[in-house]
């Protein structure tokens, strides 16, 4: 076994948190899975750290019965969280080609011109606003962490550092005017001041404007077991009901809603003001899908924790027959998911040796709890690669199909365990 104790319970039905729910202000949330004291899995460490010292926090996630609001309880305070960030989206192919497809379906289907203002929230280093070049129109981010602000302001990327709110839209609004497209990737699930937030989207919006939001997918995550986006800074989990729940109190909706293949697959989510667009088709469709798929109903997600505990017996045991036959395993990438990974299922550098990373901010540290050092990727290589960031998995296999030719393989541990090799090549 791991030298690293698994930290999950799955709890018996019927425990509720002790919790107001983020979405509806309820308090009929009950808990799903346990993932165990925990640290901040972007809150990388100094590898020669006394063990434990860095602080734990619980990570539990509950299902809300009254909106079906999926979230964790604990709040990290978001000052501690994101004010000094390690993740930059540029360090991918994918991301920005993403983006750039994604802001000329904008810009054509809501008439996108010249000086129209684009805003969007947590925009990291900028890697969205870049793609927008081609419009001539007018962006602004607003980022909280200042180390990838800075990032974006030196690159040529208008940017504010602050968290944004419904305060910092009212300052937007009066120095720029009202945006006619705000955009939110990867960060709409991170927001401690989540009503604010949505508040100050509805103040912000032009009477034509229209709310994109991009974020991991509940339904995907259930249907790839892909418990790992389950850490401090995802404070909810959307489906398309739950997102509405939240949007309605606003007075803002959903009029179209698709399924994008980001992140292990996100809901994309367009949204103005109740009644300015008819809902479309879209909306609809994904209302049924999610109906018949349970996505409303708690049996589903304990069936989820379920599938967690079996994912855990299969790559343990997979990684303890490495250990077995003399193999070397490296973690491909420190992704702040790989910390849930880790932790939650107690695999350690007895298992996984090092992590290898490009993100030169990453180098030198170790993952949090499991204590895994993190190197630069360059020189030699291990007989086997974890790859934490299994989402983009596609784009790794190209990268590295001499690596697999030569006989190297690359494990996926989601959405099921499987293990790429020279065949793959």
């Amino acid at each position: 076994m791991s030298e690293v104790a698994s930290r999950m319970v799955v709890p018996p039905p019927g425990v509720k948190l002790d919790m107001a729910c983020r979405c509806c202000g309820g308090r009929n949330v009950e808990l799903v899975i346990d993932l165990g004291d925990q640290p901040h899995c972007n809150r990388l460490v100094r590898p020669d750290l006394a063990p434990g010292v860095e602080p734990h926090y619980p990570l539990r996630v509950g299902f809300c019965r009254d909106c079906t609001m999926v979230q964790i309880d604990h709040t990290i305070p978001k000052e501690s969280m994101f004010t000094d960030y390690p993740y930059v989206s540029g360090t991918t192919k994918t991301l920005p080609a993403h983006f750039l497809e994604t802001s000329r379906r904008i810009a054509s289907a809501y008439g996108v011109k010249a000086g129209d203002l684009v805003v969007d929230i947590g925009s990291n280093d900028g890697t969205w606003l870049k793609q927008w070049a081609f419009s001539g129109a007018r962006v602004l981010g607003v980022e909280a962490a200042g180390n990838v602000a800075k990032l974006a302001q030196e690159a040529g990327v208008p940017t504010w550092h602050r968290f944004f709110n419904a305060a910092c839209c009212a300052d937007i609004l009066k120095e720029h005017g009202p945006a006619k497209v705000i955009t939110a990737a990867g960060v709409f699930f991170h927001l401690e001041e989540l009503h604010s937030v949505v508040e100050g989207i509805a103040s912000l919006l032009a009477d034509d404007g229209v709310f994109v939001v991009q974020a991991i997918y509940l339904g995907g995550m259930v249907e790839n077991t892909a418990f790992d986006q389950v850490y401090h800074e995802h404070l909810c989990y959307y489906t398309l009901k739950s997102l509405s729940a939240l949007l309605a109190q606003h007075g803002l909706e959903v009029f179209e809603a698709n399924l994008v293949d980001i992140h292990g697959g996100s809901i994309e989510a367009h949204v103005t003001r109740k009644g300015v667009r008819p809902v479309g088709d879209s909306v609809r469709a994904m209302q049924a899908e999610e109906i018949r798929k349970g996505f409303g109903e708690i049996e589903t997600y304990r069936s989820f924790a379920g599938n967690v505990l079996d994912l855990r017996k299969r790559l343990v045991a997979l990684l303890e027959g490495y250990k077995a036959e003399g193999k070397s395993v490296w973690a491909y990438g420190a992704p702040a998911k790989g910390a849930t990974l880790l932790n939650s299922f107690g695999i350690g550098p007895d298992l996984v040796q090092k992590a290898v990373e490009k993100n030169a901010m990453k180098v030198g540290l170790a993952i949090p709890g499991v204590r895994i050092p993190i190197e630069a990727e360059e020189g030699a290589r291990p007989d086997a690669y974890l790859v934490l960031a299994w989402n983009f998995i596609n784009e790794f296999l190209v990268k590295e199909k001499a690596y697999l030719a030569g006989g190297g393989e690359l494990i996926v541990p989601i959405p099921k365990v499987k293990t790429y090799g020279k065949a793959d090549a």
